[in-house]
């Protein structure tokens, strides 16, 4: 029964692996996905701000349209890190090392959502961050200046995907590790009272744990019923048998039995195993939040690591 209950837990783990094998991720994130993606690369463009109008200072002489003056290149390393949850978005960047100009980017907060082409991302000041592609792959596009402001920017940026945290996935899997062990308490409690078909049904139910993951499905277990036989009559002192059957996840169909003595559920038996009582159910431990090595934080690691020591 261990072994069995081993190969049905791999069985399971092994499920979305071999299930990707089949579908090739294409880097899409999915419609109501909850989580973040830590990106790297660079940006390159040009900015330009608007003269000085100080009267106390001596004019600039500006050759640009509308008094726009100091045109700069810029250009350097972007960490950004979103937070998706499902079409809202929001997020950071900083800039890492490179030459970020006087006018480049430093570090600001993004807010925005989703789009059928990619995200749509806003800092305060206006700023837009319309990115073509946005997803587990990549986060890249234009940073695009609102009419008005001091600063105008025509900047590109691209950035590739380095981690990814389904914190979504992690909280499902642990809201059905707690709802498994509630329904597994809840199947103990009803060993001891009720009807012998009751008690039978709780115990196949329970011990189904110890064969799969997440038990079989009540609502697919029939309602018990004795089995027939000339020595099978239900008296006190004497064992007498019963069973059900029960619809597999594949499709197909299965029986399980029992021996119940006084009222009281003695042993389950599985197709082809002997009567046995009730195994302990497969141990799960839910995940939780891995290390994220600083990808998630409000710094530049682990881009930027401490500084070599000097040569001796």
């Amino acid at each position: 029964m261990v072994r069995s209950g081993l190969i049905a837990l791999l069985a399971l783990l092994m499920f979305p692996l071999a299930a990707a094998a089949q579908t090739p991720d294409d880097g899409k994130l999915d419609p109501d996905f909850e989580g973040q993606v830590a990106y790297f690369g660079n940006y390159t463009g040009k900015t330009t701000v608007l003269a000085s109008r100080d009267q106390r200072f001596q004019p600039q002489n500006c050759p640009y349209r509308d008094h726009r003056c100091y045109e700069q290149t810029v250009g350097g390393g972007v960490k950004v890190v979103l937070t998706f949850d499902g079409v809202h978005v929001t997020g950071f960047y900083i800039s890492v090392d490179g030459f970020i100009g006087p006018n480049g980017l430093s570090s600001g907060t993004l807010v925005g959502r989703r789009t059928e082409a990619g995200c749509e991302l806003f800092e305060a000041d206006g700023t837009l961050w319309r990115a073509s592609a946005c997803d587990k792959r990549e986060f890249l596009g234009q940073i695009i200046s609102v009419n008005g402001t001091p600063k105008q920017s025509d900047v590109k940026f691209g950035t590739v995907g380095m981690y990814i945290r389904d914190t979504g996935r992690i909280s499902k899997l642990i809201e059905e590790a707690e709802r498994r062990e509630g329904r597994i308490e809840w199947l103990r409690s009803r060993l001891g009272w009720g009807t012998p078909e009751e008690r039978f049904r709780a115990a196949v139910e329970l011990d189904s744990y110890s064969r799969y993951f997440r038990g079989i499905d009540p609502q697919r277990l029939s309602s018990p019923t004795q089995v027939p036989g000339r020595n099978n009559k239900r008296k006190d002192g004497k064992p007498w048998d019963i069973e059900a059957t029960y619809e597999r996840w594949n499709g197909g169909t299965g029986a399980v039995r029992g021996v119940i003595l006084n009222g009281e559920v003695q042993c389950v038996q599985w197709e082809g195993r002997e009567c046995e009582g009730i195994h302990p159910p497969i141990e799960f431990r839910p995940p939780t939040l891995d290390d994220d090595k600083g990808w998630l934080s409000r710094s530049t690691a682990p881009i930027a690591g401490p500084a070599p020591a000097p040569a001796k």
